[in-house]
């Protein structure tokens, strides 16, 4: 299966993101979820379900991973050492 048109498409929407887009799609690449994303930012997880799915509108796509993975592979987002996602055994970001 060819991927290459939604990789563009993708790469196309990540110019119409907003700042504050931006800042969430970098940490959604990091692997956190919509309340981590909330607590490191400061805002309710609704406003970031809000974000996710204008993030998701503007790309094209509705898959977090397939989104994380585009944004890291076109340099629009880079892995970052300071966050960690919480998990089993993690409580702090």
């Amino acid at each position: 299966m060819d991927r290459r048109p939604q990789q563009d498409r993708i790469a196309q929407g990540l110019k119409d993101l907003s700042g504050r887009e931006r800042e969430i799609l970098e940490l959604l690449a990091n692997g956190l979820n919509n309340r981590e994303i909330a607590a490191a930012l400061y805002i309710s997880p609704h406003t970031v379900k809000n974000h996710v799915s204008s993030i998701y509108r503007k790309l094209g796509a509705d898959d977090r991973t397939r989104i994380a993975v585009t944004a890291l592979r076109l340099g629009a987002a880079h892995l970052r050492d300071d966050l960690v996602p919480c998990g089993p055994g993690t409580t702090a970001l």
